[in-house]
């Protein structure tokens, strides 16, 4: 007997009251264990959840606590004058390259 005429034989056949009530048994064990399964990691995941909000709040607090410290502020002081200083820096360089260019070309039209 091949495949297709197995299947069609299980198809037909009428099944007992207590083959049907052991297949809905048997399935509805199966659907309560994936639901057991599926339970089970939404309360790990909802752990997961608490713990990094958790962990965000202790970083958070930890960031309003350095804010508050006086190294913090000379800190960043200390950052604000260093762009200052970049910013003149760069200033001063492209001042003495458009002398170094003009000198240049002074240098190249006497030579001429």
């Amino acid at each position: 007997m091949d495949f297709y005429d197995r299947t069609l034989l299980r198809l037909k056949r009428r099944y007992s009251k207590d083959e049907t009530v052991a297949a809905l048994i048997k399935k509805l064990s199966e659907t309560e264990i994936n639901v057991g399964i599926l339970k089970d990691e939404i309360d790990y995941l909802k752990s997961e959840l608490q713990s990094d909000k958790d962990q965000k709040e202790i970083i958070r607090a930890a960031r309003i606590e350095v804010k508050d410290s006086e190294l913090y502020k000379m800190q960043l002081e200390r950052c604000r004058r260093q762009r200052e200083e970049i910013k003149n820096l760069k200033e001063q360089r492209n001042d003495l390259m458009a002398k170094y260019l003009s000198l240049e070309r002074k240098c190249a039209e006497g030579n001429d």
